[in-house]
């Protein structure tokens, strides 16, 4: 399920962190702790653990803000705009009656210093699954690998849109969520998985000198910077609907419950 959450400025001039995803991550388990302080710390702490297996996940990725009117000033985002407003999704329905019933709770919303009021909460419809959609990025798309060990570089690189493992690498984690989520492989259908992202946006990108990969850095609260390369460009996705279903309930690709991997289905 998806919900959008439309938030109104108390103040006339905001001021968020330019790298706020550690502070929008912990403003939802602030929110799920108004309904349950326990489930929240589990969720934080270890995720959905499925036994007999390492992977762990969470299963719940959220947008970007959309701030109408904005500027940049001192490393800070700077909002003039009367209300924002954020996605959130998820499959599981625990973490859903949680965060909204926190939502709910009397109270502002906080991101860093930033102090919203809660206007707003709809649930959005689902799309029409099928075997082939397009969608477009409400947050960018991480996907890293492990570099082969015989190089003597066992360590993890971020992938770039052209990467040939891209595809396969995504499938992989598209499946182990889906193992997690259900407790058995999901079904064949006979659709060879692919990804491929969008030729007109690309060209468009390059002709201005821009690049569509990102480099994000994720701060916490005691100042560790740890940073995302990201890639933020429409693509199209064929295979499995119901593994695309999983993609766009729990995000595509990894740090979802850090805003990353979230899509909306492109007009």
């Amino acid at each position: 399920m998806r919900l959008k959450l439309t938030l109104r400025q108390q103040r006339p001039v905001e001021r968020i962190p330019l790298n706020y995803s550690y502070h929008l991550a912990a403003t939802i388990y602030s929110t799920l702790s108004q309904s349950s302080h326990e489930f929240a710390t589990i969720l934080h702490d270890q995720g959905y653990v499925q036994e007999n297996k390492r992977q762990k996940f969470k299963y719940f990725t959220f947008s970007n803000l959309q701030i109408p009117v904005r500027t940049i000033e001192r490393g800070e985002i700077v909002s003039r705009s009367r209300a924002i407003t954020l996605y959130l999704s998820s499959p599981k329905e625990d973490f859903l009656q949680h965060l909204i019933l926190g939502l709910f709770a009397e109270g502002p919303l906080r991101i860093d210093n930033a102090v919203f009021s809660k206007e707003c909460i709809e649930k959005l419809h689902e799309p029409e699954w099928s075997e082939s959609m397009t969608f477009s990025m409400l947050s960018p798309l991480a996907v890293s690998a492990y570099r082969d060990p015989s190089t003597g570089m066992n360590t993890k690189e971020y992938l770039r849109y052209d990467d040939e493992r891209l595809s396969d690498v995504l499938l992989h984690n598209l499946q182990a969520k889906y193992r997690g989520l259900f407790g058995c492989e999901p079904p064949e259908n006979g659709i060879p998985f692919s990804v491929r992202f969008e030729k007109e946006y690309l060209e468009r990108v390059r002709e201005k000198g821009r690049s569509v990969e990102k480099l994000i850095t994720i701060k916490d609260s005691n100042g560790r910077e740890t940073r995302v390369k990201a890639i933020q460009c429409p693509f199209t996705v064929t295979g499995n609907p119901e593994l695309i279903k999983v993609g766009y309930e729990c995000g595509f690709g990894e740090n979802n419950s850090m805003g990353f991997g979230m899509v909306k289905v492109s007009c």
